[in-house]
């Protein structure tokens, strides 16, 4: 009776199954023993870890999908709440910045925003400030304790994230910002709940999909088809997190060696349980 009850995705073969679209997969996050409260930046913690790891391979894959030179966009979005795109943006920035690229986030999910939180940042002044003009880039702009690795945080909860999401002061800012940058990420809302993250999803040259394995149901899976297809969102790719590699079934032999490290936790988002020469690539050291 478990088995047939069971509904929700375990491995990247299942997406790859479940999909109609030519999605691309660039890698799996493994799940973690330890209870992560919040999402955290824990690449810099234990560099050689088995987290780290699977960013930087993560990160490897992406030269795949783009690989021009100049500033990138990176957008990431899930289904819903506690999926871990907020966890998956924040340490892939945090790899990224390691291998020298200067690397800004964006927190673009205000009406429930995470950055400040990962960061134990201050939330006064973020997007929703910058994007009714009542602050400047300079004051948002915060530091991490990580060398190259900047962000800007959500900002007070506005009534409107959509139509401020879709202004063209976003897209003034993003520009600024890729001048200042490598590389943008941008933190959206989940699409499976509204569609204020669908507009920075279609403008980024790397849309990114996050699933939560034991989590994120299979229909879930139906979302990406929309965005490929309806949205027409081509350059689109999937990363499986929280997996449990202790399994060994998860599908396209993404496995190492060691088993310890950091990960991320199933304590996150609790209630979201309840609702010729080939180019150098701008992500290599």
């Amino acid at each position: 009776m478990r088995y047939f009850a069971h509904n929700e995705i375990t491995s990247l073969n299942e997406i790859t199954k479940h999909t109609h679209a030519s999605i691309s997969i660039l890698g799996i996050v493994p799940k973690s023993n330890q209870n992560i409260p919040v999402s955290q930046l824990l690449v810099d913690k234990n560099p050689k870890s088995l987290i780290a790891e699977a960013f930087r391979s993560i990160r490897s894959n992406l030269q795949f999908i783009s690989n021009e030179p100049g500033a990138k966009v990176i957008a990431l979005t899930s289904t819903i709440s506690g999926e871990g795109k907020t966890f998956v943006a924040i340490n892939l920035a945090g790899i990224i910045a390691f291998s020298g690229k200067k690397v800004i986030i964006l927190d673009l999910d205000m009406r429930k925003p995470k950055i400040h939180l990962g960061f134990n940042a201050d939330n006064s002044v973020g997007m929703s400030t910058l994007l009714i003009g009542k602050d400047n880039i300079n004051a948002a702009i915060k530091h991490s304790g990580l060398e190259n690795l900047d962000f800007i945080t959500a900002g007070p909860i506005p009534p409107n994230p959509s139509e401020l999401i879709i202004s063209e002061k976003m897209e003034e800012i993003v520009t600024h910002l890729k001048a200042l940058y490598d590389i943008v990420i941008i933190d959206n809302p989940p699409v499976g709940l509204v569609s204020d993250g669908i507009a920075m999803i279609q403008k980024a040259d790397y849309p990114i999909y996050i699933f939560r394995a034991d989590y994120s149901k299979r229909n879930f899976i139906q979302n990406v088809d929309r965005l490929f297809n309806e949205a027409k969102i081509k350059k689109l790719s999937v990363i499986l997190n929280g997996v449990d590699i202790e399994r060994k079934s998860y599908g396209y032999n993404y496995g190492y060696g060691y088993g310890y490290g950091y990960g991320y936790g199933y304590g996150y988002y609790d209630d979201g349980a309840k609702s010729s020469k080939r180019k150098k690539s701008i992500f290599n050291k």
